[in-house]
């Protein structure tokens, strides 16, 4: 069924260029110049059983604004997915819109492959959100959240490969999104409706790892009382996300090899191979050139799943970012803290575009997440936000000195251990090297404080 798609904007060049590229791709496209023909159309099709799926939306228009449009459709039950276009102050409006439930953002000048991913997206979601497999659809916490120049280059490079089955690695520190880019070149493709099955090759040890790929067949080792199959099996037909690839033991890779080669493996225990069809997205953090140098990546690996590289900045490179990241992740998270707020302060965004952010985007959800907690008023105030130079622990010098210096030692490791994780994205094998500490012994140390790795996983 073709996308029916409302593009609403007082410039007709705009229009034109839109109607062009969206008609391209099949979609049924009407146009309102203003506000309020916007609204009456959107309320006439709903009417006539022939809702729009998207409304591409200039939030400035005459008479009736983009913002009172999303609020007049949202309360009139139109069913459209609205994603909002503008070149003014981006980041600002893009927080303001999606607060008041605009499915997507997109800064002018438009770009195709920009416009082409955020259109697909809202339509498919729209298509989708009432059938009985709706966990697979594409999901408003999956967007891609940025305004800059870096989100359009993504975007362009995403549109190149997501309809192919070409191998991608996405390269980026913990905490970027990798993930989330990965979904997205799922959630784009023709695959979209198959699995999309996440592998973290790091939180495994390497037994463990190869009987979650590969999986079994009864009788393979003590335990194994009945066939199983692995990730790979269940992965046949959509996409295998494997995050961390750097961290998978080399007698591993060589047997990803083959699947990535003839898209074949072999059960643990089995005699014979099993053919599947899967595209293959990979992720990591750390240089691949180095891991050959090192041995911990076989040489002929990182041609067959480099063939397609993006690359993620880091949050410190991208902090025009972090007051649309901030908002966004108030809306995601607020119903869980069964809070009503609405914003943040100036002082509060000060503070938080400030910070340098190690752990990037999962740090910054992680901190806004604490905030709603902590926060007692409609808005989040700096006060509330536990970032920055926060100055030293107070002392308390009535209490014994021993208990005061455990007290001290314990808040330290918390602390650091918190750091570190969230750093290497809940990844034991990366934070012991980095701490230069036994996995085991660090380990037993995010027991004592009760840190749980998922947590600290996207």
């Amino acid at each position: 069924m073709r996308p029916r798609v409302l593009v609403v904007d007082d410039e007709p060049a705009t229009v034109d260029v839109v109607r062009a590229l969206l008609e391209q791709d099949g979609a049924e496209v009407t146009a309102a110049g203003d506000g309020r023909d916007a609204i009456a159309r959107a309320l006439d099709a709903t009417r006539d059983g022939r809702g729009f799926d998207v409304v591409l939306l200039d939030y400035h228009l005459p008479h009736v604004g983009g913002g009172e449009v999303i609020r007049e459709l949202g309360a009139r039950g139109v069913d459209a997915r609205v994603v909002v276009m503008s070149g003014i102050e981006p980041t600002r409006i893009a927080a303001e819109t999606m607060r008041l439930g605009a499915f997507d953002f997109v800064a002018k000048p438009l770009s195709r492959a920009d416009l082409r991913a955020r259109g697909e997206r809202a339509f498919r979601d729209r298509r989708t959100s009432a059938r009985a497999d709706a966990g697979r659809r594409p999901r408003k916490s999956d967007v891609i959240i940025g305004t800059g120049t870096w989100v359009k280059q993504l975007y362009e490079r995403i549109g190149m490969v997501a309809a192919t089955d070409v191998t991608v690695t996405i390269h980026g520190a913990s905490g970027t999104g990798k993930e989330l880019v990965a979904r997205t070149i799922h959630n784009l493709s023709p695959r979209y409706e198959r699995p999309f099955v996440v592998v973290s090759c790091a939180a495994l040890p390497a037994s463990l790892l190869e009987d979650e790929l590969f999986g079994h067949v009864r009788g393979a080792f003590t335990d194994a009382s009945r066939d199983r199959d692995g990730l790979i099996a269940q992965a046949d037909g959509g996409t295998l996300f494997l995050d961390e690839i750097g961290e998978m033991p080399v007698h591993l890779q060589a047997k990803l090899l083959r699947v990535l080669q003839f898209h074949e493996f072999r059960r643990l225990g089995d005699d014979h191979d099993r053919q599947v069809d899967i595209r293959v997205i990979a992720a990591t953090n750390r240089d691949l050139d180095q891991l050959v140098a090192s041995g911990d990546l076989r040489q002929d690996l990182p041609y067959r799943i480099n063939v397609f590289p993006l690359s993620l900045p880091p949050l410190r490179d991208r902090k025009d970012d972090i007051p649309l990241l901030a908002q966004h992740f108030l809306l995601l998270h607020r119903g869980r803290a069964d809070r009503r707020i609405e914003g943040f302060t100036p002082a509060a965004i000060a503070r938080l575009c400030a910070d340098d952010w190690p752990g990037n985007v999962r740090q910054l959800e992680n901190k806004i997440q604490e905030a709603l907690v902590v926060a007692d008023g409609p808005l989040i105030e700096a006060g509330d936000l536990d970032v920055g130079d926060g100055g030293g622990p107070v002392l308390d010098l009535d209490r014994p000195f021993q208990e005061l210096k455990h007290a001290v030692i314990d808040r330290f490791e918390r602390d650091y251990l918190t750091a570190l994780l969230t750093h290497h994205g809940g990844n034991l094998a990366a934070a012991a090297r980095r701490a230069g500490m036994d996995r085991k012994n660090l380990w037993a140390l995010t027991r004592k404080h009760g840190l749980d790795l998922g947590r600290f996983r996207k």
